[in-house]
């Protein structure tokens, strides 16, 4: 499927999930009263008209990845969560709170694969000025970073899965159990956590690993006798560092950024690690 094709057809399933529910918790008869035969046509309706009206929007993936559009995908879902503590149980159906919750998966989908389509096009069309490796587990193959990537994936569905089923068949009677069951499962992804990484320096922007950052949202670069730092143009973003020791060549990677980015420093000489390499 297109990138973009995706994009529209998570939109479409976010509105859809997240719309019926509300209207069913406000009392609107024509979902409360409709089969579940009816209210599955009436979601794949409205997820194709939204779907639809998203293929107008230009630059769709870059949108999507906006502070504004993150905020609005994510937080409308969670507005479930006091429903679900505070409303008395005979006062709706308890599938209709948990479905409007699920909302949330594509919700947070949205940006994501936004993300990643805006990522494969900048690398599709970059070209590489410099590229070195930092860390500790430098020659890591791509089979093992695959391997790590899919293991995480997997860490994430158990994550949602566990979720699921503790919302669907205890509510929040077990919200301790949600909680300390997250709680433990999230820290699984520290298992497949590295500090190695590939960077490179592309007429695009700076690329860590498959991940690459427009210069147009970076704002300048400090270079110490121990770290090169990179500042992000918004405020919220925090500052990027690496360590110039575990950097096989800190030399070529500071010339190639000062093509693209202000240096805010006095120029140092190169770490004492890499001039003795």
């Amino acid at each position: 499927m297109d990138g973009r094709r995706l994009i529209e057809a998570l939109l479409g399933v976010y509105v859809a999930t997240l719309l019926l529910p509300a209207l069913a918790l406000t009392g609107w008869v024509a979902v409360t009263a409709a089969s579940l035969g009816s209210i599955l046509a009436a979601g794949l309706a409205i997820a194709a008209a939204t779907a639809l009206a998203a293929t107008t929007i230009a630059d769709l993936p870059d949108r999507v990845t906006s502070l504004s559009v993150v905020a609005a995908t994510i937080s409308p879902p969670l507005l479930f969560l006091p429903y679900m503590i505070l409303a008395q149980p005979e006062s709706a159906p308890d599938v209709y709170p948990v479905v409007g919750l699920l909302a949330v998966v594509p919700g947070m989908s949205v940006p994501l694969a936004g993300g990643m389509l805006r990522n494969r096009r900048l690398r599709e069309r970059a070209t590489e000025h410099a590229t070195v490796t930092t860390g500790d587990d430098a020659t890591e193959s791509r089979l093992g970073r695959s391997i790590r990537v899919a293991a995480a994936g997997g860490v994430g569905l158990i994550v949602v899965g566990v979720a699921v089923a503790i919302l669907a068949f205890d509510g929040f009677d077990g919200s301790a159990t949600l909680f300390t069951s997250l709680t433990g499962l999230s820290s699984l992804f520290f298992l497949f956590d590295t500090d190695s990484h590939e960077l490179g320096v592309t007429d695009e922007g700076l690329r860590v690993n498959r991940s690459i950052t427009p210069w147009g949202d970076l704002d300048s670069v400090r270079v110490t006798d121990e770290k090169i730092k990179l500042t992000h143009v918004r405020w919220w973003r925090p500052t990027r560092e690496f360590d110039r020791e575990e950097i096989d060549d800190d030399a070529a990677f500071i010339e190639a950024m000062e093509e693209f980015l202000p240096r805010t420093d006095a120029e140092t000489e190169p770490a004492t690690a890499t001039s003795e390499r």
